[in-house]
């Protein structure tokens, strides 16, 4: 005869709450992770699941959270021992702890629903190290129970398994808060303190290592730690230790079938993984053996956002590569090399074959890696530390590898070995046939007119227009890459217009092959040119959405990296001081973990921001480190000839130091003068900033009406060129030197002049200068009010202008009516002006038909004789 639960033989005198003498004892050194334990003390729902691999501290962690039992809440610990578990001995445990006589025969499942439900008051059921093994009968028990059992009741579980449970239904419910590995990996502020526990101090270098090495695995790191001192410890991160080898033998891969162990040994030589790699290295079980790794948290890391992409962590790799059953690898990589050549993922394929130890198969895959590519990520210099494992004759075997080879020592500027690899192309003279022969001496012309660009010599226009001529539309990148260097060139030499023709060209093609690398390299230099002729609204819009397109198609790139920099330059000089220090540290980090020499313009850009706000340390520190770095890339001097010694300059006229900055910038010009170089790409106003900044030693100095005709000569020029920006910047010195000579008047009416142009062009930088040398004279021809910023008061400004009858005429057009203006003067159509300024032909009608009304004129041709009388032409 059966025997039926009754709910009240539940004992009112049954403990309430576990002794703590009753839970598990904590290890003896042990870090507490409130960080852990708050979120799952916290957490208002059903389940918490704590499930990783062996070895991160569930079970520690559960323990924690059980001695912070709410008061009048129940506790009931089980410890499943990760042993198979029917529900019958799940439903009798149960009853053990509740004080409860266990129902006989019947449905196992409504007894445990009715002795779950007979508990009045709040219950928490902590299960410890849940079934390794799969056990569909206690998984379904526990779904149901999940599903049906009251309110009050809160299941703990930690598991070295994922349950067959309906998780993402309870997820979307609210009902479960699961911690994984990667929450549960050792953060450094813990790390710090479990070193302290062990009396162990670490240099900052060897404690970097350690947590990159361990990535905050507990037991690995305890391990390591047992009986250590820090030189212990660096040999043990190298060659690992017995007792972790033998941890990871009992905990990971006792057990385990002969598949499992021979799967992770494999992968363990694999940086990364999918479903479909695995079958090609697996033999076609690789994506039920992926499943099983995380299924039963075998130490898979997924490495993406969309779960198809997975690694071993790294400690567990490690140690399986340095095992005695890890087996050959060769096998291993030339399997993936095959995979990821055949989707055309070079890179890998050329890291595998070279693992597998077959230089001539990495060889191979590297004639197939696209120019393209090496704007991607580190891959510059992945390439060049490849050059240093392949034989040295393999990279000039073929005219693919030396063109490569030679485009990536560019994008380093190292000049000097581009120069060598140019001669190893001259083998290959004379090519079997007229075409292939005049398609080798194009390559090999765009490249020594990049390399000319880069070092500042004139001939580098010859050199890209004669390839242009005979490069093929097989050839397409170097094309663009030749109208990069026109383009770069003509800005060099105050071409503006003919500049923005051939970023236009360039822009043309990279967009008709689809690509948005080569697009927004372009748009570097496309922002350079809106900055110089004063359309700083503009330039920041187009680098802001080149930033936006590169950052949802590539996650690191040298391009990004010119992009932020070019930002910091922008913002410094609307005088956002702070968020150009932020920009130009993202560029420096960026464009120096992708290779790229653009990094110099990084360490110049924040010492002369440093010098601007009188932080003179540290302008000099990043002086130092921008020569440090140049001479450690081997970069020759002629990639940033005269730049560092500008800054320099402007560092001592910061500090006074009025002979040194004269003297640093002589030598500059006169270093220009006398080899006829232009100047450098990326800083295309150099020498007239250099006259700029020596009228302003001028005036420093007392010669004030020296620097007057230097200053006037200057605006002349800069209008003539249309560099409006740097004219802006001679005006506001040209207003100060005129009020120290005594000429009042006109020193005001140039001053006003020079408040327009910088309300047009939002340009702030000057004003900080004029405000440092002559704040009350600034004052009282541009009052600010209490806790207004120069760029505030200048946008009123702006508005206040606007909203006059009397605004002077120069005034009247925005910086992109002059600009469309200036199109028009030259004869170019409304389509011609549309194309040029990537802006509808909508767009186009509406500036000119603005531009008339401003004007007070009724056709183009009056618009343009207006403007000519004015003086903007």
């Amino acid at each position: 005869m059966s025997v039926r639960f009754n709910p009240e033989a539940i004992s009112a005198e049954a403990p309430t709450r576990l002794s703590v003498t009753t839970l598990p004892r904590l290890p003896p050194v042990h870090v507490l992770r409130p960080r852990l334990t708050d979120a799952l003390l916290e957490a208002d729902c059903r389940l918490r699941l704590i499930c990783a691999p062996a070895g991160f501290g569930k079970s520690v962690l559960m323990n924690e959270c059980a001695r912070q039992l709410p008061d009048g809440t129940r506790l009931v610990w089980l410890d499943l021992g990760g042993r198979a578990c029917s529900p019958e001995e799940l439903y009798t445990r149960l009853c053990a702890s509740l004080a409860v006589v266990p129902s006989a025969g019947g449905d196992i499942h409504e007894h445990l629903i009715a002795l779950l439900k007979a508990c009045e008051q709040p219950l928490w059921i902590m299960l410890d190290d849940y079934p390794r093994e799969v056990t569909p009968e206690l998984d379904a028990c526990l779904d149901m129970l999940l599903e049906l059992s009251p309110e009050s009741l809160g299941w703990w579980v930690s598991s070295r398994r994922q349950p067959a449970w309906k998780l993402p239904r309870l997820l979307l419910q609210g009902d479960l808060f699961e911690l994984e590995a990667t929450s549960l990996a050792l953060t450094g502020d813990e790390l710090r303190q479990l070193l302290e526990l062990h009396c162990l101090e670490l240099a900052d270098d060897s404690f970097q290592q350690l947590l990159a090495g361990s990535e905050g695995w507990l037991a690995g790191v305890c391990l390591m730690l047992l009986n250590a001192d820090e030189q212990a410890l660096r040999e043990r991160l190298v060659a690992g230790t017995q007792l972790l080898r033998d941890y990871v033998q009992r905990e990971v891969l006792e057990g385990q079938s002969e598949e499992i162990r021979h799967a992770l040994f494999a992968l363990a030589r694999v940086p990364r993984f999918s479903a479909q790699l695995c079958d090609h290295i697996l033999d076609g079980v690789g994506s039920e053996i992926l499943e099983t790794l995380k299924t039963f948290q075998l130490f898979a890391r997924q490495i993406d956002n969309c779960g198809e992409w997975f690694r071993l962590w790294r400690p567990l790799a490690l140690m399986l590569q340095r095992m005695p059953g890890a087996g050959a690898s060769t096998q291993t990589h030339l399997r993936a090399c095959q995979w990821f050549a055949s989707r055309g993922e070079m890179r890998e394929a050329v890291e595998h074959a070279l693992w597998a130890g077959q230089p001539e198969v990495a060889a191979n895959y590297l004639q197939r890696y696209g120019q393209e590519q090496l704007l991607i990520g580190d891959n510059v210099s992945l390439f060049l530390k490849w050059r240093s494992e392949l034989p040295q004759d393999l990279f000039a075997s073929t005219t693919r590898l030396i063109v490569l080879h030679s485009w990536a020592l560019v994008i380093c500027a190292r000049l000097d070995e581009v120069d060598e690899c140019l001669a190893d192309l001259a083998k290959f003279f004379p090519q079997p046939d007229a075409r292939r022969q005049a398609q080798l001496l194009a390559q090999w012309q765009a490249l020594r007119g990049f390399v000319a660009r880069l070092r500042g010599e004139p001939e580098a226009r010859d050199h890209c227009l004669q390839a242009l001529e005979v490069l093929s539309d097989h050839a397409w990148a170097q094309r663009v890459l030749c109208y990069q260097v026109l383009s770069q060139q003509a800005m060099a030499e105050s071409e503006l217009e003919q500049a923005l023709h051939y970023n236009a060209e360039g822009m043309k093609l990279a967009r008709l092959k689809g690509s948005l690398l080569y697009e927004a390299m372009l748009s570097v230099d496309r922002v350079q040119l809106l900055e110089i002729t004063g359309e700083f609204e503009r330039a920041i819009g187009v680098l802001e959405e080149s930033l936006r397109a590169l950052r949802d198609s590539v996650r690191h790139s040298p391009i990004i990296g010119r992009l932020k920099l070019l930002q910091g330059h922008l913002l410094a000089y609307q005088g956002l001081d702070e968020a150009a220090r932020e920009a130009y540290q993202q560029g420096r980090i960026e464009t120096e973990t992708c290779g790229d020499s653009y990094v110099f313009f990084g360490y110049v850009g924040l010492a002369e921001l440093a010098a601007r706000n009188q932080e003179f340390p540290a302008a000099y520190h990043w002086l130092r480190e921008a020569e440090r770095l140049t001479q450690w890339r081997h970069v020759p001097e002629a990639r940033f000839r005269g730049i560092l010694s500008l800054i320099t300059a402007l560092t001592w006229l910061h500090q006074g130091k009025l002979k040194k900055a004269r003297a640093a910038l002589v030598d500059v010009l006169e270093s220009y003068e006398d080899q006829a170089y232009l100047a450098p790409s990326g800083f295309y106003e150099l020498l007239p900033r250099v006259q700029r900044y020596l009228a302003v030693v001028d005036l420093l100095a007392g010669r004030a009406a020296q620097a007057v005709g230097a200053l006037q000569a200057l605006i002349e020029q800069n209008l003539r060129t249309q560099r409006l920006g740097l004219a802006c910047e001679c005006r506001f010195t040209l207003a100060e030197a005129l009020q120290q000579c005594g000429r009042h008047a006109e020193a005001e009416q140039e001053l006003r002049k020079a408040l327009v142009e910088a309300a047009r062009q939002q340009l702030t930088k000057p004003l900080l200068e004029l405000q440092q040398r002559q704040p009350q004279w600034l004052a009282k021809i541009l009052p600010i009010s209490k806790g207004e910023s120069l760029g505030e008061r200048l946008l009123q400004f702006q508005r206040d202008l606007d909203d006059s009858p009397s605004a002077s005429d120069e005034a009247v057009l925005s910086n992109r009516e002059l600009t469309v203006l200036r199109l028009i003067a030259q004869g170019c159509s409304n389509q011609e002006i549309a194309e040029q300024l990537f802006i509808s032909l909508h767009t186009v009608k509406t500036h000119a038909r603005r531009i008339n009304t401003k004007l007070g004129v009724a056709r183009r041709t009056q618009a343009v004789a207006r403007a000519k009388a004015l003086g903007w032409f």
